[in-house]
């Protein structure tokens, strides 16, 4: 039997569940589905501001996409866009979303459980991509698939989230010039996942109602892993689970799409913050954002209605892997597991200012990246070679799929993807003001470290 007729027998396997959970949220309302008032196009704080037109430029194994417009719009040109990309997913993995989405109608529960402009940019996405199969439903169920992942685990194709990641941020004293650099790392269990691997993208998003951004993602979500906006507030996801179905709502938000509405509506931290606080969530996770001007950083460990904040430290750092830490949330999730607990152990000794093996006050792109290459047991002190894919212990070795950095301030990206070891490719520099044609952007020194 192959995994797509074993996929099929287990969503008939927990059909019942899944009419059950719609049965019983039919009747709790949905997010609201009124259309936001159209907000004047966002502008620098100087100078003015025309948007870049769509279109595709590769820089190696690195796909870079424009959009822009409505979100409909936006939708139908990454369809276009990506279509080949897409279209790579597999006959039997796109036709296993559509099965979800119509058969099992978790495209329906998805769409009362999404926002408009996300509900929308599915319906321009799957316009372009009818003639592979993907469909409006097929779209909804990965745009909502941060939450059906958690809730039904065996149902839907390997394609979405995964447990592993790691992130953090200096700034100030722990900074070489006391700036904000903020880093994370896209791991994989025990071996790469070909679509991730094969294909790192970068959205450059200017919306017609909001603040242009950045999507770190793969094609066909509409939501990021990563991003970053033009009034330089980055955001970076870590997966958690709960220790019990009774911490998450199952009326709540998608955390992946509440992501891409901050990076769309947040002008700082604050609003972020505020964003964070607005609505219910529907599944565990950590969410570290950072914001170049006003020197702020947090990583908000998330359950259903419950939210724990470890905000930026005296010291100028705060990172974060699998697990909760903060006193609102600890213990909240499952027992962690020895790999959370020795990533985040090596962290502490590179940023923490009083270890031997400290990285502390001279952080910047070049040490943000030698963190994250870092293969180091932080209890043996030996380093996994190369070959090794998940080592199971290590920043650098834990089975990176993709990784990133953020120069808030100054509106620079790194991203090191493509072929294993990831750590070890180039971590391609692109200049966020450049690419979306912002006065005075700041350019990058090299093209890649």
């Amino acid at each position: 039997m192959n995994d797509f007729i074993r996929r099929r027998f287990s969503a008939l396997a927990i059909l019942a569940c899944a009419v059950a959970l719609l049965l019983g949220i039919q009747a709790s309302p949905s997010i609201s589905q009124t259309a936001p008032a159209q907000r004047p196009m966002w502008q620098p704080a100087q100078g003015t501001w025309q948007p870049v037109a769509s279109h595709r430029e590769d820089r190696g194994a690195i796909k870079v996409v424009w959009l822009e417009g409505t979100p409909y719009e936006m939708g139908r040109q990454h369809g276009t866009l990506l279509h080949d990309e897409i279209a790579s997913i597999g006959k039997e993995a796109i036709e296993a979303l559509s099965f979800a989405g119509r058969g099992l109608a978790l495209g329906r529960l998805a769409m009362r459980r999404s926002f408009p402009d996300v509900i929308e940019e599915c319906r321009g996405l799957s316009s372009a991509t009818q003639d592979i199969g993907l469909t409006f439903d097929g779209c909804m169920v990965l745009a909502y698939g941060d939450v059906f992942q958690e809730q039904f685990a065996y149902l839907l194709p390997p394609i979405l989230f995964h447990d592993g990641c790691a992130g953090f941020v200096a700034l100030g004293d722990a900074s070489s010039d006391g700036e904000v650099y903020h880093a994370r790392t896209l791991d994989n269990n025990k071996k790469p996942v070909d679509y991730w691997v094969k294909n790192p993208t970068v959205f450059i998003r200017q919306p017609n109602d909001g603040i242009p951004h950045v999507f770190i993602g793969i094609p066909g979500a509409v939501w990021p892993n990563s991003g970053f906006n033009a009034e330089g507030i980055s955001i970076s996801l870590d997966t958690a689970h709960p220790r019990t179905i009774d911490d998450i709502s199952l009326r709540g938000a998608s955390n992946v799409q509440l992501m891409a509405r901050i990076m769309k509506q947040a002008h700082s931290y604050d609003e972020a913050k505020t964003l964070m606080n607005t609505w219910e969530r529907a599944r565990a996770n950590l969410i570290l954002i950072a914001d170049g001007k006003s020197q702020q950083a947090g990583v908000f460990e998330i359950l259903g209605r419950e939210l724990g904040i470890r905000e930026i430290r005296d010291n100028g750092t705060v990172y974060m892997t699998n697990h909760f830490v903060a006193p609102a949330t600890a213990g909240k999730d499952p027992t962690p597991s020895g790999s959370t607990l020795s990533r985040f152990k090596r962290l502490e000794q590179l940023l923490e200012s009083n270890t031997p093996y400290t990285e502390y006050g001279k952080v910047d792109p070049e040490v943000m990246v030698k963190i994250l290459r870092d293969r180091t047991n932080p209890t043996t002190l030996q380093s996994s070679p190369l070959t090794v894919f998940d080592d199971d212990v290590s920043v650098g070795g834990n089975g990176a799929l993709r990784q990133e950095l953020f120069d808030d301030k100054r509106l620079l990206f790194w991203v090191a993807g493509g072929s294993v070891p990831v750590p070890e490719n180039p971590f391609v520099c692109f200049s966020f003001g450049e690419m979306i044609g912002l006065p005075n952007a700041v350019p990058c020194s090299t093209p890649a470290l």
